[in-house]
């Protein structure tokens, strides 16, 4: 019977010494390379565009910025632009507290800065950066979106959708 002998905490494991080192060494490899695409990725600047020409949000444009929709509360119609922003800005109910929303907006609506006779909208929609198409919807009831693209932008390595 032979006995190996070490020092090594790691040989209680049952590995021989050789194949463990090359395990931490190979361990210590990925960890480099991950800590390389870290920094590389920290240093990347990405060119983003607005999809719209629309740019009244950084001038604290909320009213210019984001498209109005038309409400009925209570017998009221309205349209208030707030419908137009993400989180629970639709479908309001009164209480005694006031006057609360209860349904959430997934989407930020962004207002047409130009329309056509009808009142379509005639702006250009535009991604915010190179990508890939890799989902359409172009029938407005199939979603909670509307009509809609989703494009797969990749940036460090990793996938961000827009």
């Amino acid at each position: 019977m032979r006995r190996t002998v070490c020092s090594f905490s790691f040989c209680r494991s049952g590995l021989r010494p050789n194949v463990k080192i090359h395990f931490i060494a190979a361990t210590l490899a990925l960890l480099l390379i991950r800590s390389t695409l870290i920094a590389q990725m920290q240093h990347q600047t990405l060119d983003l565009a607005l999809p719209t020409d629309n740019d009244a949000l950084f001038s604290g444009g909320g009213p210019a910025f984001y498209q109005y929709i038309e409400r009925d509360f209570k017998g009221v119609k309205s349209s208030p632009w707030e419908g137009g922003q993400y989180g629970f800005v639709r479908d309001p109910i009164e209480t005694s507290a006031g006057i609360f929303y209860t349904r959430f907006h997934e989407g930020v609506d962004i207002k047409s800065l130009q329309r056509d006779a009808r009142g379509e909208p005639l702006d250009e929609v535009r991604a915010i950066a190179d990508g890939k198409v890799v989902h359409t919807n172009l029938v407005p009831g199939y979603s909670n979106y509307g009509k809609y693209i989703v494009i797969e932008h990749r940036w460090g390595g990793s996938s961000y959708y827009s």
